[in-house]
């Protein structure tokens, strides 16, 4: 009998251990904020290679609609590009000697997270509209 009330009275603590730590919680937020930024980080390649095939295409197209057109479709490259690397350089992830409450560093992480999914939208959105346009040039 004795047994089963110290096994009882255990119970709390040892249920308690299985929550997740704050750390745990943070660092699968991370994961997901990553995550977003691994699979279009690559894709900054594409971006300067089709900014440099509409310079190539534009090249002896001096005024005009169609020369509006490529510049507009170059800055939006040039722009989602920058957003990328604006974006890494102001992350700030959590780190053993943080300041930050657990609530404001997750607060941070799922802002930034939709952060980075616009800065993905951005740079897939303006390379298929720049590989368009590169089709229409053909």
């Amino acid at each position: 009998m004795k047994k089963i009330i110290i096994l009882l009275a255990c119970l709390p603590i040892i249920f308690s251990n299985c929550k997740p730590s704050n750390d745990a919680i943070q660092q699968k937020l991370v994961r997901e904020v990553m995550v977003i930024h691994d699979e279009v980080m690559p894709k900054m390649d594409d971006i300067h290679r089709t900014q440099k095939q509409l310079r190539e295409k534009g090249a002896d197209i001096k005024t005009g609609a169609l020369r509006k057109e490529i510049d507009e479709h170059i800055l939006s490259l040039e722009q989602a590009g920058e957003g990328m690397m604006d974006w890494m350089a102001n992350l700030k992830l959590p780190s053993d000697n943080d300041t930050r409450t657990h609530e404001k560093i997750m607060s941070y992480l799922a802002k930034e997270k939709i952060e980075i999914q616009h800065v993905s939208d951005d740079m897939n959105g303006s390379i298929a509209a720049g590989k368009e346009l590169l089709e229409k040039l053909k």
